[in-house]
């Protein structure tokens, strides 16, 4: 992440911490990526209860929450949208325990499911087959759990393998989803 981005993982957590919040940071970013993957933009779908939780959408805190969200969803549209593939997974910094680290990718899976549906894909919706074998995948890493007391660095390169190929698999997926129109001189 660059100085540029507008919210780190700590600085989500904490605000959604302080809006009394159901979701965790790396569930939010996760289900905001999978609406906008699926839905094509950052228009109004209705996220916010599903993040903050039904009926914690009127306090000072969730508002500025709900406006950290927003500025959050409208950065993912623009990097997915990013020929130089800026797209992040916004989780712990490498400095937190493998366990924890771990458990964010599951949640940020879970979210990125949840999303997808809420961005309107339907279990019924005809995909290609890629697109059925990633959500088969998520499926799995979200359900996935971390046993060990003490990582080796073998279990180190395997989360990050992990976590490379969900990132890499979002921007497949939202290419397959919403595809780049062609350019006018060839339609």
């Amino acid at each position: 992440m660059s100085d540029t981005d507008s919210c780190s993982y700590a600085q989500l957590k904490q605000c959604l911490q302080a809006a009394g919040a159901e979701s965790s940071a790396a569930g939010a970013h996760g289900l905001l990526c999978g609406m906008v993957t699926a839905a094509g933009s950052s228009r109004s779908l209705p996220w916010q209860e599903h993040v903050l939780g039904e009926g914690n959408i009127l306090s000072a805190a969730a508002q500025d929450c709900m406006d950290t969200l927003a500025n959050l969803q409208s950065e993912i549209l623009a990097r997915l949208h990013d020929d130089a593939f800026g797209f992040y997974l916004l989780l712990p910094a490498d400095s937190a325990g493998l366990p924890v680290r771990a458990r964010a990718l599951a949640e940020w899976c879970e979210g990125f499911l949840f999303g997808l549906a809420l961005g309107g894909l339907r279990e019924e919706t005809a995909l290609p087959d890629t697109v059925r074998e990633v959500m088969q995948d998520f499926y799995d890493i979200s359900h996935a759990g971390f046993h060990q007391d003490v990582p080796d660095e073998a279990d180190e390169a395997a989360y990050t393998e992990i976590a490379e190929y969900v990132r890499m698999s979002v921007l497949l997926l939202h290419e397959e989803l919403q595809p780049a129109p062609a350019p006018a001189r060839l339609q």
